[in-house]
């Protein structure tokens, strides 16, 4: 047990200093989550693969548990208890106290002193737990009064959906498998904890639920396996697709081996659990390698069918492409571009498709801002454009900032005007007025349904801004950050001068422009 919880320490470490040292892409930390998954199962087990004493697994699992729980919440109690002394510190005797510290001793509460916590009680000797015969009366109560209740009710919303399905001969919706994984997971975990106490007298309800939890649970598979399949189908595998098809066949394993295995040993949930987190999260067939390989498949077909791809060689002169094939060849080029890379695509290129990215993202700091560019790179070499497209109406939507980061970094010099605010207007299909006071100046702030034109109402006069040249030139770079100067505004009228600079823009395209919500500074200066 030591010897695997100071490996998961050691990969903890290991991932924190590689966060630090690197910007990690989605696929890294998936990728963490799973090995830290079958790391703590394996401490479950790992003493005991030799061994054949299951009650003291069950016993040595209960403890772990329990441990984990209590020492969470005196770790928890005396983190809270120190922030409050050290603030009382500095309030009181004005001490200065760093502003790291409070997460440094989160820290340290968290990877020293709850780790020492949880290990000072965890027993080792096989022999003493397998002798042991406690069952803690709270947990029972927790099992047959909360737990198996819950797994109950998602069972039978679960069935109703099922016989809904079969009625109405539809496929089921994708929010479906997320409910059965939920439900497995309540189911099993329900089964593992009465174990030692299903057959005793007096626990008929439990018993029950032991002997038919797998039977139930197989008309169930076939539902989250049809949902997960028309996705699949549809738009290919994803890391999360990936995901729920490897639970899937889980399920069906773990449910056929405890209805037709004459051991029915409960470490086979722990053990098969943590070898299918390894296989997903390493080798040629792990959830990153197949989600790759099928939305390169599938981005192949449709360039294919374009004539965009032609005897394996992009072409840069091609029919036009059907607005849905572009918006589904966009959402693979920028999936690619943010969990992968676009490296298998370089044999269609007869040119270094590498130099070109190279040269589009060289300039460019965050990995956000590098996966966009070299997304709509990658789009203009194969002659196209990054296209969204609503799946109801038909509009084109178009997203155009100079503020990557959600936080303003730009230094404004304010001189020459009087008055600076930050503005912010929503329309969600109607017109949006919102009024700000510069001082005693009152200034009604005016965005219009039908026309991307913004009005600055003052006493004084009104000023409008019309935005469509703005949008109409920078709506292809979908994302990438645009240069604040690019989005500054000068408006000047007889009494009031103002500078606009546009943080953020989008909206949807039609029949004619639409702006659905607007983020600017505003700089103001009235004439005497």
């Amino acid at each position: 047990m030591a010897g695997g919880t100071v490996g998961i320490g050691r990969w903890f470490a290991w991932f924190i200093l590689l966060v630090a040292a690197f910007e990690l892409q989605p696929k890294h930390w998936q990728r963490y989550l799973m090995l830290a998954l079958a790391l703590h199962l394996a401490a479950s087990y790992a003493m005991f693969l030799n061994r054949r004493e299951e009650n003291a697994f069950w016993q040595f699992n209960k403890v772990l548990f329990l441990r984990i729980l209590t020492s969470a919440l005196y770790s928890g109690v005396l983190f809270l208890g120190l922030v409050i002394a050290v603030l009382a510190m500095q309030e009181l005797f004005s001490v200065a106290i760093d502003g790291n510290f409070y997460a440094e001793l989160w820290l340290f509460m968290v990877g020293v002193f709850n780790t020492w916590f949880f290990l000072a009680g965890v027993s080792t000797n096989v022999p003493e737990l397998e002798q042991t015969h406690q069952y803690p009366k709270g947990l029972k109560v927790f099992t047959q009064f909360v737990l198996l209740p819950l797994v109950t009710l998602y069972l039978l919303i679960l069935y109703a959906y099922f016989g809904k399905i079969i009625l109405q001969w539809a496929w089921p919706e994708g929010w479906v498998s997320v409910l059965v994984l939920c439900f497995s997971i309540a189911g099993i975990l329900s089964l593992l904890l009465i174990h030692p106490i299903r057959f005793e007298e007096g626990n008929t309800w439990m018993r029950t639920f032991s002997r038919w939890f797998y039977r139930a649970l197989f008309p169930l598979l076939i539902l989250l396996v049809l949902a997960i399949w028309r996705r699949v189908s549809e738009y290919g595998v994803t890391e999360e697709r990936y995901v729920v098809m490897a639970l899937a066949v889980w399920l069906l394993a773990t449910a056929l081996y405890f209805l037709f295995s004459r051991q029915k040993n409960i470490k086979f949930i722990p053990i098969t659990l943590s070898i299918v987190a390894l296989l997903a999260a390493f080798g040629p067939f792990s959830a990153f390698q197949v989600s790759e390989w099928s939305q390169v498949r599938r981005l192949e077909r449709l360039l294919q069918e374009s004539k965009v791809l032609v005897n394996g060689q992009i072409q840069r002169q091609h029919p036009p492409v059907k607005a849905e094939i572009a918006q589904e060849v966009s959402s693979i080029a920028d999936y690619l571009a943010r969990y992968h890379d676009f490296k298998a695509l370089k044999p269609w290129f007869k040119y270094n498709m590498q130099d070109s990215l190279a040269t589009a993202t060289d300039t460019l700091k965050t990995r956000w801002q590098r996966s966009i560019a070299s997304r709509n790179k990658v789009l203009e070499l194969m002659g196209l454009e990054y296209k969204t497209q609503t799946a109801t109406t038909g509009e084109q939507h178009f997203y155009i900032t100079s503020n990557f980061s959600g936080i303003s970094d730009e230094v404004y010099d304010i001189n020459g005007y009087a008055y600076f605010t930050k503005v912010s207007l929503r329309t969600f299909d109607e017109e949006a007025r919102t009024a700000y006071k510069l001082g005693k100046v009152p200034m009604t702030l005016e965005l219009k349904e039908d026309a991307p034109v913004l009005y600055f109402h003052f006493e004084q006069e009104t000023l409008m801004l019309n935005l469509l040249s703005a949008i109409q030139k920078f709506e292809h770079r979908q994302q990438e950050r645009i240069n604040p100067t690019d989005l500054t505004f000068v408006i000047e009228g007889e009494k009031v001068q103002l500078k606009v600079v546009l943080e953020e823009i989008s909206g949807f395209r039609k029949e004619h422009y639409r702006i659905q919500s607007l983020q600017a500074n505003v700089f103001v200066q009235l004439q005497e």
